[in-house]
C-alpha cells in the first residue's frame, strides 16, 4: 500500500484507505479471474450422519471442490448444483432421503448443503472411524488477515495495481487516459499470469500487505 501511495504523490490516510479499496478493487478482479492461487484454502469438517449443512469460514469467497476420500475416486467427488438443480434432486429423491453423499450446493453463500443427507453407514458415529469432508475453496480478498499473503503479487507488479485501480473507477491525473491504463493493466495481468508459471523456484519478493 505504501509503494502505490508513494507513486500517486500522496501519503495521507485519507489516501491510505482509498488505495487500500482500490487496491482490493484490483484483486478481486485478478482473483475472479482464477489466478490468485496462494487465495486458495483446504478446510475438513467431520462427515456426521444426518447433518446436510456445513458453515463455511466468513472469508470464503468460491467453493471449487467437496470430496470425500474415503469414499474412493470417483465416488468421493461430489458434484455441484445450482439451487434449482439442487432442489429438483430433494424433490426426486426425498428431502429426507439419507445414504452416501453425492450432490452439493452452495446455499446463502456461507452454507454448504449436501445431498443424499449423509447416513449412519456413510458417516459411522465412532469418533474413530468418522469419514473426513473435504472444503476446497478460495479466500475473499476482503477477509484476509495482516499476515496473509498473496505470492503472485511482487513488486514488479505495483504497477499493474495501479493501472487497474484507474481502469476500475479512480482518477489519477498523473496517468494516461482510460483506455490506455486498461490496456496496460491487461496486459500487466498477463505478465502476472508468465511470472506465476515461471517463478515456481524464485524468492517471493515481497508479501501482499507489504505493498
Amino acid at each position: 500500500m505504501d509503494r502505490v501511495q508513494e507513486l500517486v504523490s500522496d501519503k495521507s490516510g485519507e489516501m491510505g484507505l482509498l488505495v487500500q479499496s482500490w487496491v482490493n478493487i484490483v484483486l478481486d478482479d485478478i482473483a475472479s479471474r482464477g489466478l490468485l492461487l496462494s487465495l486458495k484454502n483446504e478446510d475438513r469438517a467431520s462427515l456426521s450422519a444426518g447433518q446436510r449443512e456445513y458453515n463455511l469460514p466468513d472469508n470464503t469467497d468460491h467453493v471449487f471442490k467437496v470430496f470425500v476420500p474415503a469414499f474412493g475416486d470417483p465416488g468421493g467427488r461430489l458434484t455441484k448444483k445450482n439451487d434449482d438443480e439442487f432442489l429438483e434432486l430433494m424433490f426426486r429423491d426425498g428431502f429426507e432421503t439419507q445414504g452416501r453423499p453425492v450432490y452439493y450446493t452452495i446455499f446463502s453463500r456461507l452454507t454448504l448443503r449436501l445431498h443424499p443427507i449423509p447416513d449412519t453407514t456413510n458417516a459411522p458415529a465412532s469418533p474413530t472411524t468418522l469419514q473426513k469432508l473435504h472444503i476446497w475453496r478460495y479466500r475473499d480478498i476482503a477477509h484476509l488477515d495482516d499476515d496473509d499473503d498473496i505470492t503472485e503479487i511482487k513488486i514488479k507488479h505495483i504497477p499493474t495495481l495501479i493501472y487497474g485501480a484507474y481502469s476500475l473507477g479512480a482518477k489519477f491525473d498523473s496517468i494516461a487516459d482510460a483506455s490506455e491504463a486498461t490496456a496496460k493493466y491487461e496486459r500487466g495481468v498477463a505478465r502476472i499470469v508468465g511470472d506465476s508459471y515461471r517463478d515456481l523456484d524464485h524468492p517471493r519478493q515481497v508479501a501482499y500487505r507489504g505493498l
